[in-house]
């Protein structure tokens, strides 16, 4: 496996895993029509966000992470691990180890501070304090209530 910056090409699988990520966290809350999951992904490309798939030997997308410099004028800039995505049938692998050591070994090089976000279902409450340790503590929980 190998990690490579996304290019155009990889496009349509983006919107797909986006989709599918948008799926898993907001389940119980009715999703959008697709042209927005478009428009997202093509927003990534045209503000120059650092979007890397992973892939196996053979070419075929593992997962993905997005990840940018974040500049709010009132904080010095950092650099926000925003969304890092495994398909299913990939995540007893290497997918996410590579994805998020990319965006911890970024943000050292270029000496930033990392804040990233993660999602806990009950399917991987147990290993995202392990993967999201590379960046440090946690600082903030979400609730979610469906209606």
């Amino acid at each position: 496996m190998n990690i490579r910056p996304a290019t155009v090409s990889d496009y349509t699988e983006l919107v797909g895993m986006f989709s599918s990520l948008i799926d898993a966290v907001y389940d119980g809350v009715e999703k959008g029509e697709e042209i927005f999951f478009h428009g997202a992904v093509q927003n990534w490309f045209n503000s120059r966000k650092d979007v890397i798939v992973c892939e196996k030997d053979d070419g075929t997308i593992t997962g993905f992470s997005l990840a940018y410099v974040e500049e709010l004028g009132f904080l010095k800039p950092y650099y926000y691990g925003d969304i890092a995505y495994v398909k299913p049938e990939f995540r007893k692998g290497r997918t996410a180890y590579l994805l998020y050591n990319n965006v911890v070994d970024y943000a050292t090089q270029q000496g930033l501070p990392v804040i990233a976000k993660a999602f806990v279902s009950e399917e991987n409450e147990n290993k995202v304090d392990k993967i999201q340790a590379k960046f440090g503590k946690p600082r903030f929980i979400e609730y979610f209530r469906g209606v």
